[in-house]
């Protein structure tokens, strides 16, 4: 035993240590043991001696010192913290002594007092991390003096004080030190967040965790506290604004419905889904699979040298959800909850009914309302004949409840772990019989099985139920989304319903919304989810694991569609009643086996992983149809007609099959090299192309280790990182490469119809993998002991082989579909930007996170699709263009309108657009002509050009957080700049098909007694169903769909532990919330920047909310 007693008389003590002590990094995993093994365990692992006076420095003291690659330094400054120890580097001997000369006091020594000592203030206490877990080993010290304490196994504390106005001044590793003024406390609660450096922080990566400081791939990541207590009901919801280069674009609040689009650094293929690889706990699955209370973290690797590993799907980015588990800490509940109220953030205004018909008069250019209907319209003394029906207030006329409840137990020791929850959430919509609810169930156990196995059971179950009303029998295929189109489409001219309670016949004799509300449809939409994820680890030796994974994951998901007859008046009776009912019935199945060998020797850090994954998918669906049935009352199956009665159904299947490895390696944790190996094997692909190599490789360089850094004390951390791969994409149908045969081609043999099939598609049999190469550089750092931090990278992604579909163009000539080919090229290039800062002023503490992205999306080839236009233009003519953005835009630049009918001859010929343009009239730029240049005339075929795309260039947010005392304030903001979007027939035009106007066309309409150049509306005119010459896409219908968005803001308060103590509480807190809160836009009026369309569409949801998280 090295350890040796010897007295060592200092005079002037410094806490410094030379480049050993400083570079050198050692594991601890010591647990409520004496300083005296601490020490002893030190010395075991490096080449430093220990010299102690005993008489002067308690080695009985016991401590916890918990640390994975941790210096030397850091470790004594740790244990000796709250002590008046301190300690001095002579080459690698380390003396410890009193600083000021003064022996430490043992817990014994604080303990006793003289019967006639002035008894002094004393405080106890609780240290927690921000997850509720106890802190054991963390330092309180009363400020500004030595005296001190560490917490105990369960995280309590008890010290006794020299001042009723101290300040305890308590620390941990890992994490941010924070200062508690007692103001005449006795009890305390406090809790400490992770530290802003983040050096010791883990990232979720594929097949395991990494420290952040050696991560070299980009990856970002959300923990539990940035999603706990929204009200968001799928998880995609949560993500929104919190990484850079994650686009999330909602587009509907549609309950159950409502979870956004994700995009991982644009979008990759204009053929194959553009989805990112979801995976939850290491299995397939969505973001609908979970509920977001149970997440821990979500990761969402972006590079391909963090995504590569899961290569076959991981082209369009992986997000990596990891579920929460047990602890080995003492036995805990908690409870969440909370209620909140529902409403649309934008809704558009449309005019009243004697509006619409002065209106309709001015755009029919004839009298159809007559000065007296107009009046009696107006003054509203016979509703019946003269209403004024406000259709869309009516169906959005609910303030939708939304309540969620989540129980969860969690605990264990060291050996056996758990966690368990369960949870109900229900949302009523702002449309009548509209809801969504769902139950779910989660446990999550972490077994030892000896000494060198455990075994991670992940079990989960949910049971949702989506309920909307839909139109009556006469109105097929009324779904919900017709339902609000006509809400949006009728005018206030119609009757809803009258004072005897008769129904309105509509425009079309089939009624209104009013009347379809009131009707027994319906659409039923339940689903079951259960899974189970089992994962059994051998650990032979500390340097070698062997994991073997099973998961199994089982959808039912069911639809009963039934539009009911109903009788609007004595006349009008409204049929056929029918049932449309299916049930798809989804297994996934999945086995993985993994063994990893991980190796420190000195400064040298070497891990190698190789992996075998399979993953198989069945689908099974059955459908049915009958209609005229007797009764409202009774929609069972077997009551409809049997004649015209319909079935069908099928089932399909597809597997993939994959080797993968990888390698990391460091020296000294600053030279970092990754190397990563995927060959994936497809169902999707024939022979000759099934098998795919993709292959990554990433190298990092930590610059603040290196030595001529250390005296630049202000930065604690800077890495370069590079990083190059090739992922694949194979999301496209099961059978591209098959020939498809199709049931229902009978045909007339003898008289009769005999049962035939016929060729469903033309196969194409040498269809490969779509690819993407990637390419990375990136620079983090961090100032100020990690207070400030600065992170960018920028990147290139280039997709081959884009798998496409053919237009039916193609398909027509030949006389049968095409299935997927590989044609075509996109690139997405752009940096991403992240800045952190933290701090605090006394009892006021602040945060912000901000992230920003720039996106550049372009269309290197269209393979097949390249068609050169007139123009020179080279693409498919419509919105697929060579060297310009995806989903763009293709239309007409304009000029405003013209102020009468003089002007139309002065401007270039607009015979080929608007044969008969007047005042009022949109006028459209000549750019071009044959030549290149204008050549006097406005077609479509040289003057169209690009405007825009739907893509978003920018997409920023911003979380900001503050803390006073016992309140906390958190503010989310979102947004997108540079993106456009477009408002088309009933929600774009007025009178459209017969349709409504909004009060922003008619007060921004073109007057010709006072006319403007730039109306926000051109003249008014009824409209066909395939609109005029006014509506053709053009920049004043395409417009700027950029806002910002407080996307949440949420203020809570603490409740004292002094008041919940003696309740039996240990935790609690309420707060009130607001999701969707506002956006800054200049959208068309009513209507959310994240909407585009016809009028089809659910309104976004502001979602006002009371909480309470509770815990015992």
């Amino acid at each position: 035993m090295k350890l040796t007693t010897l007295l060592f008389v200092v005079v002037l003590f410094q806490v410094k240590g030379n480049t050993y002590s400083q570079n050198t990094k050692i594991n601890l995993n010591l647990e409520d043991v004496s300083v005296y093994e601490v020490l002893n365990e030190i010395e075991s692992k490096t080449a430093f001696k220990f010299f102690v006076d005993t008489k002067e420095v308690d080695l009985e003291r016991k401590v916890t010192v918990k640390v994975k690659r941790v210096t030397v330094k850091k470790i004594l400054e740790h244990v000796f913290s709250g002590t008046n120890i301190g300690y001095k580097v002579l080459d690698k001997q380390i003396a410890l002594k009193p600083i000021d000369g003064k022996v430490q006091k043992t817990d014994q020594d604080s303990g006793l007092k003289k019967k006639n000592e002035t008894q002094q203030p004393t405080i106890s206490g609780t240290v927690l991390d921000e997850a509720g877990m106890s802190l054991p080993g963390a330092s309180v010290v009363e400020k500004g003096t030595t005296n001190g304490t560490q917490t105990d196994f369960d995280g309590n504390f008890t010290l006794e004080l020299t001042s009723s106005e101290a300040v305890l001044v308590v620390s941990y590793i890992g994490f941010s030190t924070k200062e508690i003024p007692i103001s005449g406390q006795t009890t305390l609660s406090i809790t400490l967040e992770e530290s802003a450096a983040g050096l010791d922080e883990v990232v979720v990566v594929g097949y395991g965790t990494q420290k952040k400081v050696n991560v070299i791939g980009s990856i970002s990541q959300v923990s539990s506290k940035d999603i706990e207590n929204r009200p968001v009901t799928q998880a995609s919801q949560a993500i929104t604004g919190q990484m850079p280069g994650v686009t999330v674009i909602q587009r509907t609040g549609r309950p159950g419905q409502s979870g956004g689009d994700i995009r991982v650094r644009g979008v990759g293929s204009f053929g194959a889904t553009p989805n990112a690889l979801v995976l939850i706990d290491g299995i397939a699955g969505t973001l609908n699979d979970i509920n977001p209370d149970d997440i821990a973290s979500i990761s969402v690797l972006k590079d391909a040298s963090s995504a590569a590993i899961y290569g076959a799907r991981s082209a369009n980015g992986v997000i990596l959800i990891t579920t929460k588990s047990g602890n080995n800490k003492k036995f805990s509940i908690s409870y969440n909850s909370y209620i909140g109220v529902n409403e649309a953030t934008e809704l558009p205004e449309f005019v009243n009914s004697w509006e619409y018909a002065e209106m309709y008069n001015i755009a029919s250019g004839s009298n159809s309302f007559s000065a007296e209907d107009i009046e009696r319209y107006r003054a509203q003394n016979d509703p019946d004949n003269y209403p004024n029906t406000r259709f869309l207030e009516d169906l959005f006329s609910e303030n939708g409840i939304q309540t969620s409840h989540t129980l969860t137990v969690n605990g264990g020791d060291e050996r056996n772990k758990y966690y368990v929850s369960a949870g109900f959430m229900d949302q009523q919509g702002i449309v009548p019989k509209n809801s969504f609810n769902r139950y779910n169930f989660r446990m999550n156990l972490n077994n030892k099985l000896g000494e060198k196995f455990e075994l991670n059971t992940r079990f989960f179950g949910a049971l949702e139920e989506r309920k909307e009303p839909q139109a009556t029998a006469n109105k097929g295929g009324g779904f919900l989304d017709q339902l609000v189109q006509n809400a949006v489409r009728y005018p206030a001219t119609f009757l809803g319903r009258d004072s005897q309670g008769n129904y309105g016949i509509g425009p079309e004799s089939g009624g209104t919304p009013v009347a379809w509300l009131d009707s027994q449809s319906y659409l039923n939409n339940p689903t079951t989810r259960v899974g189970v994820n089992l994962k059994l680890d051998w650990k032979p030796t500390d340097d070698l694991i062997f994991s073997a994974i099973g998961g199994y994951n089982f959808t039912l998901d069911e639809q009963r569609s039934y539009l009911a007859s109903q009788r609007l008046n004595e006349d009008v009776f409204l049929g056929q009643s029918y049932l449309d009912q299916y049930s798809n019935k989804t297994i996934f199945k999945t086995m993985q086996f993994t063994g990893e060998y991980t190796k420190e020797f000195g400064s040298h850090d070497f891990s190698l992983l190789a992996g075998y994954s399979f993953e198989n998918e069945e689908i099974s669906l059955f459908n049915g149809y009958r209609q005229d049935f007797a009764s409202n009352d009774y929609t069972v199956m077997d009551l409809g007609s049997a004649e015209n009665q319909q079935s069908g159904g099928y089932d399909a299947e597809w597997a993939l099959q994959s080797f993968f490895s990888r390698l990391k390696y460091s020296i000294n944790e600053k030279y970092l090299f990754e190397a990563t190996m995927r060959y994936d094997g497809s169902s999707r692909f024939p022979e000759n192309n099934k098998y795919a190599f993709f292959p990554s490789a990433a190298l990092g360089w930590r610059i603040s280790q290196e030595p001529f850094m250390e005296q630049v004390s202000w930065m604690s951390n800077l890495k370069l990182k590079a990083s190059w791969g090739i992922l694949g994409n194979q999301n496209i149908g099961n059978y591209p490469y098959q020939t498809v045969l199709a049931s229902g081609r009978d045909y007339s043999l003898g008289g009769g119809l005999a049962t035939g099939a016929a060729y469903a598609n033309y196969k194409d049999a040498n269809i490969k993998w779509e690819s993407t190469q990637t390419t990375d550089i990136g620079i983090e750092s961090g100032f100020f002991d990690g207070r400030l931090s600065f992170n960018t990278t920028y990147f290139n992604r280039n997709t081959t082989d884009v798998l496409f579909k053919p237009s039916a163009s193609i398909s027509s000539v030949l006389g049968v579909g095409i299935s997927e080919t590989n044609t075509g090229e996109v690139k997405n290039t752009g940096w991403e930007f992240d800045l952190g800062y933290r701090g605090n002023k006394g009892d006021f503490g602040y945060s912000i996170n901000a992230n920003f992205s720039i996106i550049n999306n372009e269309v290197i080839t269209l393979g097949l699709g390249n068609v050169e236009q007139p123009n020179g233009l080279v693409g498919n003519g419509s919105n697929l263009f060579i060297g310009y953005p995806m989903h763009m835009y293709y239309g007409y630049e304009t000029d405003g309108v013209f102020l009468n009918d003089g002007e139309v001859g002065n401007w270039p010929d607009m015979t080929a657009v608007n044969p008969t343009a007047q005042a009022g009239d949109i006028r459209y730029k000549d750019i071009s002509g044959p030549d290149g240049v204008p050549d006097g005339k406005v077609d479509p075929t040289y003057d169209r050009t690009y405007l825009g795309s739907r893509i978003p260039k920018y997409t920023f947010g911003a979380n900001l957080g503050f803390n006073y005392k016992n309140f906390d304030l958190s503010v989310l903001l979102q947004g997108t700049a540079e993106v456009k979007g477009q408002l088309d027939g009933y929600a774009g035009y007025a009178f459209f098909n017969l349709g409504n106007i909004q009060r922003w066309q008619m007060e921004g309409r073109f007057d010709p007694e006072n006319p403007v150049r730039y109306p926000e509306y051109p003249r008014l005119e009824v409209l066909t169903n395939s609109g005029s010459a006014n509506t053709a896409t053009s920049d004043f219908w395409v417009v700027n769909s950029g806002y910002l968005r407080i996307k949440n803001i949420q203020l809570g308060y603490n409740f004292p532990n002094t008041l919940t103590n003696s309740m039996g509480i240990d935790n609690l807190r309420c707060y009130l919330g607001a999701e969707n809160l506002h956006s800054f836009n200049s959208y068309r009026q009513g209507w959310d920047p994240e909407i585009i369309g016809g009028g089809a569409y659910y309104p976004i949801l502001t979602t006002y909310t009371f909480g309470i998280n509770l815990k015992f």
